[in-house]
């Protein structure tokens, strides 16, 4: 064949290999892009708490403190913080360094601070200066990271925290790639070198020991490929990595590796990436890792489970070791570092991350982002989720309802139930009025035994609980808090039957006024009460107040005979404790994309329903519930804070209702049985401990005032029999609450002179 011939079948060829190359280069280019230029993980949506701040003067002490940093998973150490998530106790003092909390809509800084505390109170803040070294300088408070509630997977379950490779210390890159891919800053995506050396390390040990894969090479197989070994799959790994490093930086590349690395398996979940290893095992921040847990976390690598340093501490320990020679020979670190970072010990988390904490309220969460986002967004986008919850408040609220109920049934063997799905059940929620926050949320005694959410869901007569509703409608219509009503046998006709409301002790007394029959909580005035405004304005009340459920006018509306949620009830309340205006209850506070776009948020808003006035008189006499009524046991358990309220008790005991609330919390407690059994407890024997229990242990988050009369508010002395002005005279007097132009304006005729008592003293004046 002449040469030309041959020469010209060469560049042929040639010119069909290049096109070929060009071909395959093309396609595999545009699959790169297309799969890099998207969403390169599947990144569930975050949950995240309130955050805390702290101040001098809280009335705090050093293990409240100290059970804070538990909570956030912050390790106790016995001299001075070395490292962020590390606090030390020295006898009044605390002294911490706080990691850093960088997530989309929040950025806490890491810094070193101290607190001082002395009877019972945070006395001083002192906070590291970094433009001073050696110098703490006093704040005035200190902002407490936000706790992680749960998290929102998808159906893989991949757990991951990104991380930026300029965030990511040189150590643990440096042992990453020493015992992946210590060529990898020379290589294009193959590493012929190190497949032969690979090789020749397996022949010499007659098994695998190494592999040949780059770190390119392993995260093409992650991204694009089947976990099969076939030699088809190997030459695509290859071209694929090989295109991969024409595309992006090494640092780039790098970066994808260690968001992308499998580290381990958490029940079900999957830890994917170094920000989520070093968060599941040591509580840190990836940029706070030391030299000694950034070559632990490097050296499991090869087998996330098998060198788990949780359940095999010992392998860990080996495996690290290695890894530090490792680094030593490839002049990485010294032998000094290595001998040093080898000689300290595993430090993991001994108490894990709960997977969700405050369930009861998460899935309230949970509830609201369905409606809100369709589920692909939620499980793979990252979404970062602010909340209303105050994780203290809600861990106590746990611990008083779990701690009476115990005790309820101690002493009253008659609620102990053998199987767990019968047990004595409980509701606790928290509202704070001025913005309807929910600030915790309990729906059940015990989330494992049933996720039943009894706070939203169960349907439960409130009983006496509805009163001041009732209440406040004759208020609105023209009557005094010193209106007299009678309080004596009474029947009234539903349908064809004839029923007669009795009092809680089956007394009667006579004539009361509204203030008397609502702080006695008297089932008869209650009900003449209702029937002489009307049923069907009591009706449009409770609505206005925001109840939904259904309720029909019949005379035992009057005394709670209907359902409703304690939700429900719980909002309804807020309306009083907020000067006659109710919020929008909210439990999530805002919503981030993982750009850092604000996606939700929730302004506060409020519905006027009535007057600050009207509001005020019933709080008023909530007052003297406490201080006089049914709730006036408050006092023998410690409660002597300015507080208002109501208990609810139902036919036949089968609910116990306490609705409590201060200037700035609304709290509703519920104790009953979820098939309806009696709990022979009243409101007062029952939820009522729980809230005492409970406001009695989180005085540092609330700050009850006096609950002052508004401007059109008057208050007079009036004789405690005729309800006139009051006289010298008199021998009995009250000082009582008026509205403006409604206060009577004559005086005592009874004790002004000697005679009989005026008729028209006796009717019920408007």
């Amino acid at each position: 064949m002449p040469k030309r011939s041959v020469l010209k079948i060469i560049l042929i060829l040639l010119l069909l290999m290049s096109l070929l190359i060009f071909g395959v280069y093309s396609y595999f280019s545009f699959k790169v892009e297309k799969r890099f230029s998207g969403r390169l993980w599947s990144i569930p949506s975050y949950i995240f708490s309130e955050t805390v701040i702290l101040y001098t003067g809280q009335k705090i002490d050093v293990e409240d403190l100290a059970q804070m940093l538990n909570t956030r998973l912050y390790r106790q150490v016995k001299t001075r913080p070395t490292c962020p998530g590390e606090y030390h106790i020295a006898g009044s003092r605390i002294d911490v360094w706080f990691r850093r909390f960088d997530f989309p809509g929040k950025l806490i800084p890491s810094c070193r601070v101290s607190f001082y505390f002395s009877n019972g109170q945070l006395r001083e803040i002192r906070k590291y200066d970094e433009k001073t070294p050696g110098v703490f300088k006093k704040v005035v408070y200190y902002e407490l990271e936000p706790v992680e509630l749960s998290r929102y997977y998808g159906t893989n379950k991949e757990s991951r925290i990104l991380v930026k490779i300029d965030r990511v210390p040189e150590h643990l890159k440096k042992a990453v790639i020493a015992v992946e891919d210590r060529r990898f800053y020379d290589h294009s995506g193959v590493d012929i070198v190190g497949i032969l050396r690979a090789l020749w390390v397996d022949i010499r040990a007659r098994r695998v020991v190494q592999g040949g894969s780059t770190i390119t090479q392993q995260l093409v197989k992650n991204y694009f490929l089947k976990p099969e070994r076939t030699l088809k799959r190997k030459i695509l790994e290859a071209v694929i990595a090989i295109v991969l490093e024409t595309k992006y930086e090494k640092d780039q590349i790098l970066e994808m590796y260690l968001n992308e690395i499998y580290m381990g398996q958490r029940g079900a979940v999957e830890i994917h990436g170094m920000g989520e290893a070093s968060w599941y095992y040591f509580g840190k921040n990836v940029e706070d890792l030391t030299l000694a847990e950034s070559a632990l976390l490097a050296g499991m690598i090869r087998g996330p489970n098998y060198y788990n340093p949780i359940l095999h501490p010992r392998r860990a320990k080996a495996r690290r070791n290695t890894v530090l020679q490792i680094m030593v020979s490839l002049k990485m670190i010294s032998d000094v570092d290595a001998q040093r970072a080898a000689q300290e010990p595993i430090k993991v988390i001994t108490t894990l991350r709960p997977l969700k904490r405050a369930p009861y309220y998460v899935d309230t969460v949970f509830h609201q982002l369905k409606q809100l986002y369709p589920p692909e967004v939620l499980e793979k986008e990252g979404l970062v989720v602010y909340t209303t919850l105050m994780p203290e408040m809600q861990k106590q609220a746990e611990v008083s309802l779990r701690t009476v109920l115990q005790k309820l049934e101690k002493v009253h063997p008659i609620l102990k139930r053998q199987l767990p799905t019968k047990r004595l059940q409980g509701v606790v929620i928290g509202i704070q009025p001025k913005t309807g926050a929910i600030r915790f949320l309990i729906g059940g005694r015990d989330y494992a035994t049933s996720t039943y959410n009894r706070a939203l869901l169960a349907k439960r007569q409130p009983g006496s609980a509805i009163k001041p509703f009732i209440y406040y409608t004759a208020i609105h219509e023209g009557w005094t808090l010193t209106s007299w009503l009678e309080d004596s046998p009474y029947e009234v006709s539903v349908g064809n039957t004839i029923w007669k409301p009795k009092n809680y002790d089956h007394k009667f007394r006579g004539r009361v006024t509204l203030r008397q029959a609502l702080e006695q909580s008297l089932n008869v005035p209650t009900v003449r009460l209702a029937m002489a405004v009307g049923l069907n304005r009591i009706i449009d009340t409770l609505h206005k107040f925001g109840f939904t459920s259904p309720m029909k006018p019949l005379p035992s509306l009057a005394l709670g005979a209907f359902e409703v949620t304690p939700i429900e009830l719980a909002s309804a309340y807020t309306v009083f404790a907020n000067e006659g205006e109710k919020p929008f209850i909210i439990a999530i506070k805002a919503v981030y994309d993982s750009q850092g776009r604000q996606q939700q948020r929730k302004h506060i808003e409020w519905q006027k329903v009535t007057t600050p006035e009207e509001a005020f008189l019933i709080t008023s006499v909530l007052e003297g519930v406490v201080q006089r009524g049914t709730a006036r046991s408050l006092s023998r358990f410690g409660v002597n804070f300015p507080c208002a309220g109501k208990t609810g008790t139902t036919s036949d005991y089968r609910d116990s209702w306490f609705v409590g609330y201060t200037t700035d919390l609304v709290v509703l407690v519920w104790i009953g049985f979820d098939n309806g059994d009696s709990t022979h407890l009243s409101g007062a024997s029952g939820a009522l401990k729980v809230w005492a229990h409970l406001m009695n242990h989180i005085g540092q988050w609330i700050h009850p005032q006096p609950f002052y009369p508004p401007p059109h508010i008057i208050s007079r002395k009036i004789c405690a029999t005729s309800g006139a002005l009051a006289t010298p005279n008199c021998p009995e007097t009250v000082t009582e609450f008026f509205i403006e132009g409604t206060e009577p304006t004559y005086q005592c005729p009874i004790h002004k002179s000697r005679g009989l008592i005026p008729r028209f003293l006796l009717n019920r004046r408007r």
